[in-house]
């Protein structure tokens, strides 16, 4: 019931054509909003199972190489290969790479083994590993100090404390042996203050040998 004094207000009209398209066309876009979360989502899916199943291949394909090296059958270098290569960024393919760079430092052969180990991606659980096996190789070329950078960048990626001091003390002799005993020492000394690290009992006999004065003849 329109109220005295105020003028009625005309029926607003409704235009039913105009109404149902407007309704279709959000229709539209939730079921395409729809479409597009459930495919992200499938495709996840699928992304991980495949993930999985490359996965469970590699370290299938890595147990049938090492078996083979086990075996010390000649091929075994290049199965080991094959994995590091097809299965890369996987744990199998990483470990593959391992075995195989380590082989060729075995050899002496250790540029071979440190190509290896550069041209492969992996899991971050393997990425200390991997930059401690680099370091190793620069040792055998006698390169100490890019042994020690190694060592450091593998320091930076382990994950364990107890790791990270082990590496601490490689880093250490690598920089010993490339002539930086400063640089060496600073670290000993770290490892020797932390009563509780695995290195700490070698860090005080490394640095009583620093400070040792050579006999006179």
């Amino acid at each position: 019931m329109t109220k005295t004094g105020e003028a009625a207000r005309p029926p607003i009209a409704v235009d039913a054509d105009s109404l149902l398209d407007t309704v279709q066309l959000y229709r539209k876009q939730l079921t395409i909003g729809a479409i597009v979360v459930a495919a992200l989502a499938g495709g996840g899916f699928l992304w991980q199972a495949s993930n999985a199943r490359k996965s469970a291949q590699a370290e299938k394909a890595f147990y049938d190489a090492i078996s083979l090296y086990g075996q010390k059958d000649p091929k075994a270098a290049d199965e080991l290969n094959k994995v590091a290569v097809r299965y890369s960024g996987t744990a199998g393919g990483a470990q593959a790479a391992l075995v195989l760079a380590q082989s060729k430092y075995d050899e002496g052969k250790f540029d071979d083994g440190l190509k290896v180990l550069d041209a492969i991606s992996a899991p971050k659980a393997f990425a200390s590993g991997i930059e401690s096996l680099k370091a190793a190789g620069y040792e055998g070329k006698q390169q100490f100090d890019k042994a020690a950078e190694h060592y450091q960048t593998a320091i930076a990626k382990a994950a364990l404390s107890g790791e990270k001091d082990y590496l601490k003390g490689e880093a250490a002799r690598a920089l010993g042996s490339a002539g930086k005993k400063d640089d060496a020492r600073k670290i000993w000394e770290e490892l020797a203050a932390k009563v509780d690290s695995p290195m700490s009992g070698e860090a005080k006999v490394r640095l009583g040998e620093l400070s040792a004065v050579p006999a006179k003849n």
